[in-house]
């Protein structure tokens, strides 16, 4: 079986065994709705005060990229189980190479991803223009592209961490890394620096048309590199459970 073709039989088998967990994403979708379209409409007229200059930019930094993950028993038992390990270690006593398991899960992620924010921003730009905030469709959707290069960057990252590594390892890696969010989103917001959100908004209302295409190729660029780069980690990791 050639590479796409055996990426492509991985990712549709994990999609379609998630299909009715795909509702939680929904759920999660609604519940973000409610704290991040009052937000956004404060920061895009300029209203928002520090914390919710921090808490917006720290939402969709640490959480955009994870709507590219679904909740399913093998993410849940990550950390009991090391059930990310013993999937992997399973199937490679199949013929499946460690670059069709690496791109197989890099196209999961990236359907899933794309499917979650589109109804994300979707649903965020019909409130939001409900609420009164005076923003174009075009701009919307490019502002939308921008936070999805970013989130399909940083999604590769985790995928890295999450085939690459014991469930352990990976769940203290998120939690690390969240850390660090927070302290760089308050940082910025105490420091009046800036909202990363708003700020891109604006800037793309304002002709920076090309800030999606930016993001987007580095998305597209960390998926060749994530491909490599979890295909090597695959063949040297250990699979003990």
């Amino acid at each position: 079986m050639g590479l796409w073709k055996g990426a492509w039989y991985l990712a549709k088998h994990e999609l379609a065994k998630d299909r009715w967990k795909s509702l939680f994403t929904l759920f999660f979708i609604g519940y973000l709705l409610l704290f991040t379209v009052p937000l956004m409409r404060d920061g895009f007229i300029g209203e928002n005060g520090p914390f919710g200059n921090w808490s917006l930019d720290f939402i969709y930094l640490s959480i955009l990229p994870v709507l590219g993950f679904i909740a399913n028993k093998t993410m849940m038992r990550s950390w009991k189980e090391n059930s990310y390990t013993r999937k992997i270690a399973q199937w490679r006593t199949l013929p499946i190479s460690s670059k069709q398991i690496a791109l197989g899960r890099i196209i999961q992620l990236a359907i899933v991803l794309f499917a979650a924010q589109l109804v994300f921003f979707l649903l965020q730009f019909i409130i939001a223009r409900n609420m009164g905030v005076d923003i174009s469709a075009l701009s919307f959707v490019l502002y939308g592209a921008s936070w999805f290069g970013y989130s399909l960057t940083m999604g590769i990252g985790y995928v890295y961490w999450e085939l690459g590594h014991s469930g352990k390892t990976y769940f203290f890696f998120n939690i690390t890394y969240l850390a660090f969010l927070l302290i760089f989103s308050i940082s910025l917001a105490f420091l009046d620096i800036g909202n990363i959100v708003s700020s891109s908004l604006h800037a793309i209302e304002n002709g920076s048309w090309w800030l999606p295409i930016i993001t987007v190729t580095i998305g597209v660029a960390a998926a060749f590199l994530g491909v490599k780069r979890i295909e090597n980690r695959l063949e040297k990791r250990t699979y003990r459970a």
